[in-house]
């Protein structure tokens, strides 16, 4: 115990867990498991179309049905099937035989905190019946036992299951179902808490609590109670023997952290700092995922911070879940264009998964009052060039501060690789603008200054919002718009800047003298943000009718042309542009934004036209 404290004061965070014998059946079975056919039936389909994607990387076992999650346990796998219920398939041997079926009338997710797997057993929760349940590696029921009185969200069995750790309203507390005794392992009375895990040998309990509208995890002591940690927002844990793993909410990233037990934290950066990451703890390796218009998928090794394998999914396969019952292979569960579950064996040292990339991707971890002042240095340097490649400034880091408005604040983005994904996509999305716009800007205004921050936060004071994703305003003769990284960036950009842009449209087109015309006869505008938030109009919404692109389009004639802009700029929405009166919108916004800046004669189609009708 003192090891495991050690760690985690020294580090922060892990987590683990260890299985052992399955003990005698204590209540009646209940599971409805089917027995497997005379004729097993093998998954196994040989020169399977995805296989020939990646030759010898790649075995591919349709499961012909929905599949929401996969498990290993041992050297077999239990494939999750279904969608409103869950069907469990034990899966065998090298062409993943069915060998036993188990029906569960609820949605079993193989992240819930209640499921446990051993070598031998798997536990988990059953919400509809409430009972915490044992099955064989055989998927036989061994045991249940009932949910204790005043649980809040799943109870976690002990990995010897001999004691049972729950939450209620009041406290976490401890069942040992051997002597019947029920102990109070700590107060706790937040607005919202739930066990989310048991850990090193289920030393630790990991807590979930949310209080005044924010996230935390809580690790505590699990014998008695004392607080050894809060880590703001939701942490995922994972421990391998002495090693350990977590995946921290920082910003709009999560932190990739690992190590030793005794030793300093060290921070793998997948190459795409958004791509959602999967700990492998049975080989120390991290499998990160890229969801483009296809799934790119990359292997790295913790020891040696190499990016070893990597795989590019053949279009109409999206990603769903992975796990390893094998030194260098691992199972990926995908789905294909039918919704049909498909299981892949990847051979990472197949030679079309080696990626003979040398770059390592472990490094140290860097923290806003300690950051990687090197890297800043050079993502100043890289936003000075993007600036001055458009005529316009860029701000990162600490630049944004000066600036901010006296209504916001803003705080700053440290993390250089976030920073450094950002500047490319401020390019990408900048190039779509044809010269003339950015030039008439600052021919409107004195310049244009782009800051990029990690947040924006307003003040009820002030009347501003509590937060934005962007927000642009005026000093003088100067225009600014400021960006909160990450998801909603790209979006935030093409609103906040086409404000910018309708300063120039309003005098210098006539476009938008018939705009209400448009909208539908006798609808208003509200003209006011307040009231905007208890407008109800599904009526204005419906996709062959759609009027406006959501209910925040009918606050202002502005909102709703920035609206507009904002989703014409973007790929995968010809929905919201498919009715006639959003069509006819698209067109007197793109006739607009034409006359006022002297693109009348330009034959090019515009990223913001890509959705108007010929």
């Amino acid at each position: 115990m003192k090891k495991a404290l050690c760690l985690i004061l020294t580090c922060l965070l892990l987590g683990g867990c260890a299985a052992q014998a399955v003990p005698e059946t204590t209540v009646p079975a209940a599971v409805q498991t089917v027995p497997a056919e005379t004729e097993p039936m093998r998954l196994y389909v040989p020169e399977h179309p995805l296989e020939q994607s990646a030759p010898g990387a790649l075995r591919v076992y349709p499961l012909r049905r929905q599949a929401h999650g996969i498990l290993a346990m041992g050297n077999s796998l239990i494939a999750l099937c279904g969608s409103e219920t869950t069907t469990l398939t034990l899966l065998t041997g090298e062409d993943l035989v069915v060998t036993a079926t188990a029906k569960l009338s609820f949605r079993l997710d193989e992240n819930d905190p209640s499921v446990r797997v051993g070598t031998d057993a798997l536990s988990y929760f059953d919400p509809v019946r409430r009972e915490t349940v044992i099955l064989s590696d055989k998927l036989k029921d061994v045991s249940r036992i009932a949910a204790p009185e005043g649980l809040l969200g799943s109870p976690i069995l002990s990995s010897d299951r001999s004691t049972l750790y729950y939450c209620t309203a009041t406290a976490i507390r401890a069942w040992n179902l051997e002597t019947g005794i029920r102990r109070c392992v700590k107060e706790l009375s937040y607005e919202a808490q739930e066990l989310t895990g048991l850990h090193q040998e289920d030393s630790i309990l990991q807590c979930h609590i949310t209080q005044d509208g924010k996230d935390s995890t809580l690790l505590l002591a699990a014998d008695n109670g004392r607080l050894l940690r809060e880590v703001p927002g939701d942490v995922t844990l994972a421990t391998h023997g002495d090693g350990y793993y977590a995946s921290v909410p920082e910003g709009s990233v999560r932190l990739q952290l690992f190590g030793q037990s005794g030793s300093t934290a060290q921070l793998l950066t997948p190459g795409d700092i958004y791509a959602s990451c999967n700990y492998l703890d049975s080989q120390r390796r991290v499998v990160a995922v890229s969801h483009e218009e296809t799934a790119v998928i990359n292997c790295y090794e913790l020891d040696t911070g190499l990016r070893c394998s990597s795989l590019t999914l053949s279009e109409g396969y999206d990603f769903v879940s992975i796990t390893a019952c094998e030194a260098d292979a691992v199972y990926l569960l995908l789905k294909d264009r039918e919704g049909d579950g498909l299981i892949c064996r990847w051979d990472l040292y197949a030679e079309a998964s080696r990626t003979g990339d040398l770059r390592s991707y472990v490094g140290q971890r860097y923290t806003e009052d300690a950051p990687d002042s090197a890297g800043l240095a050079q993502c100043q340097a890289d936003a000075a060039r993007l600036g001055k490649k458009y005529g316009i400034q860029v701000l990162v880091w600490q630049a944004p501060l000066s600036v901010a408005p006296w209504d916001y604040e803003f705080q700053p983005e440290y993390l250089t690789p976030v920073l450094s994904r950002e500047l490319q996509e401020l390019d990408r999305r900048l190039s779509y603008y044809p010269p003339e716009i950015l030039t008439g800007i600052r021919e409107h205004f004195t310049d244009l200054t782009i800051c990029l921050v990690r947040s924006i936060q307003g003040s009820p004071e002030s009347g501003s919002l509590e937060t934005a994703t962007g927000i642009q305003f005026y000093h003088d003769s100067s225009a600014y718009i400021t960006i909160a990284v990450g998801q909603y960036a790209e979006r935030a950009l093409y609103h906040e800047l086409y404000h910018v842009m309708e300063t120039r449209l309003l005098t210098d087109s006539t476009a938008f003298d018939r705009w209400d015309a448009l909208n539908p006869a006798g609808f208003t505008y509200d003209l006011d943000y307040a009231a905007n938030r208890e407008r109800h109009a599904e009526e204005y919404l419906q996709p062959n009718t759609r009027s406006f692109i959501d209910t925040y389009s009918m606050s202002f004639p502005k909102e709703d042309r920035a609206r507009i802009m904002e989703c014409a700029m973007q790929s995968g929405n010809e929905e919201l542009f498919r009715s006639p009166v959003m069509q006819a919108k698209l067109s007197c916004l793109s006739q607009a934004i034409r006359e006022a800046y002297g693109l009348k004669k330009s034959t090019v189609t515009f990223q913001w036209e890509q959705y108007l009708k010929p």
